[in-house]
């Protein structure tokens, strides 16, 4: 069972990557997970030896792409994101929040950025 989180980013080669660390009662130590690169996991006794070793996880997870020859995914802090979503919803689900921006006075774009703000 989880108790404490923390997100900490952890440079290597010129990247960042998301590590999230975990402290884990099971195996008495903080679990540190890079969700960008496929099962780079790693742990420590405290919250910087998982961080540091995450940094020697992230840095041997790329060296091995690299020697494989397969190609370094570009971390999400580096990527450019246009701000659009295309998506598909139930007809009648988009009548709903058409009606419920008009009586908040706001446009659908806004009214639904909004909501999103709140589950983020």
């Amino acid at each position: 069972m989880a108790k404490r989180k923390n997100k900490i980013q952890v440079p290597a080669n010129g990247f960042k990557y998301r590590v999230n660390i975990i402290w884990s009662h099971e195996d008495k130590a903080y679990i540190a997970k890079v969700p960008e690169l496929d099962g780079c996991v790693t742990h420590g006794e405290s919250l910087e030896a998982a961080a540091a070793n995450a940094e020697d996880a992230i840095l041997g997870y790329l060296e091995s792409l690299d020697a494989r020859g397969l190609p370094v995914p570009t971390p999400l802090s580096e990527q450019i994101f246009s701000g659009k979503i295309p998506l598909r919803i139930d007809p009648n689900l988009h009548r709903d929040l058409v009606v419920k921006a008009q009586t908040e006075g706001t446009s659908l774009n806004k009214f639904i950025e909004n909501r999103l703000k709140k589950l983020g």
